[in-house]
């Protein structure tokens, strides 16, 4: 019988496969533009993969040693906190999102994943934890979200987000015990202001009544066009004396503005206004209305 000569095989062991498994996870930390991190039971950094160096200008040795919450806004840093404590407890926090400051300064947007560290026998030694940085998504969001709000010709709020902040003006009013002014206006003789000069004076006199209104009013009032040639405007006040005010204010604008204009590109604005009193209640839609009515009101006067 033949004998065959064995081939000698070559098998690794287990501490190779060991070594190239070590190397195989840090070549992946190291690499990957996920941030990851561990803290101790303290809350401090304990461990910083590469990618917190490469996004965001700090050198490891500036983060370790510190908390997370050194490095955010009081209110981020009051979340973040509370998600941890709720780490050290055992419980998993899953998509939270939370900020920090890069060192230049810029705020960066991040959902978070975090679990408990355990030790040998159990007990919990801090946490580890992996960041996605969503600051693009969120900056897109907020334009997305600033669009849908803005009225595209004049940059006031819509309609929609006028009546949505109102309700959160109502709110104030009712802590604050003060009421809420809503006016109605509504430009005059704009049909005759398109068919003699054309849409686009049109549009400019609607915009320079936008410009008006910002003048005339506080940052803190909510100013909308509610469509065509009307705008909306909620105003907390003290007393209904503020009316006398406001219009007195509103119409010294907008002499000031027709100064240099001729008669027929003049600037005409009819209003009307109602209160909201947080002790007898009304939906925002029913004053909203009664302001509109008595604004057509005026409007009919004009014609007289």
């Amino acid at each position: 019988m033949k004998k065959t000569k064995n081939k000698k095989q070559s098998v690794e062991g287990p501490e190779e496969d060991s070594g190239k498994t070590i190397d195989l996870y840090r070549d992946i930390v190291d690499g990957t533009n996920i941030l990851i991190w561990r803290t101790d039971a303290e809350g401090r950094f304990a461990f910083l993969n590469p990618a917190w160096e490469k996004g965001y200008g700090y050198k490891t040795e500036e983060m370790l040693g510190r908390p997370f919450s050194d490095f955010q806004t009081p209110e981020a840093a009051e979340y973040y906190i509370n998600a941890f404590r709720n780490c050290l407890i055992g419980e998993t926090v899953t998509g939270q999102e939370t900020g920090f400051f890069s060192k230049n300064g810029d705020e960066i947007h991040l959902v978070l994943n975090m679990i408990p560290l355990f030790e040998g026998n159990g007990a919990i030694v801090g946490t580890q934890g992996i960041a996605f940085d969503v600051t693009e998504r969120k900056h897109a969001d907020e334009l997305l979200q600033y669009i849908s709000a803005k009225d595209e010709l004049t940059g006031l709020y819509n309609l929609h987000t006028f009546l949505s902040m109102t309700e959160q003006q109502i709110k104030t009013a009712a802590r604050e015990k003060k009421e809420l002014m809503i006016i109605y206006a509504g430009v005059d003789n704009m049909q005759s202001i398109n068919d003699e000069y054309g849409y686009d004076a049109g549009d400019q006199i609607l915009i320079d009544t936008a410009n008006i209104l910002r003048k005339t009013f506080r940052e803190a009032d909510v100013l909308a066009r509610a469509g065509g040639d009307e705008f909306v405007i909620s105003t907390l006040v003290s007393s209904k004396n503020t009316e006398e005010m406001i219009m007195t204010r509103l119409k010294e604008n907008i002499d000031r503005y027709n100064a240099d204009k001729s008669d027929a590109l003049k600037l005409s604005i009819s209003f009307g206004a109602s209160f909201y009193n947080p002790e007898q209640p009304v939906p925002v839609n029913e004053a909203l209305s009664n302001a509109e009515l008595k604004m057509y009101g005026q409007k009919k006067n004009k014609r007289k």
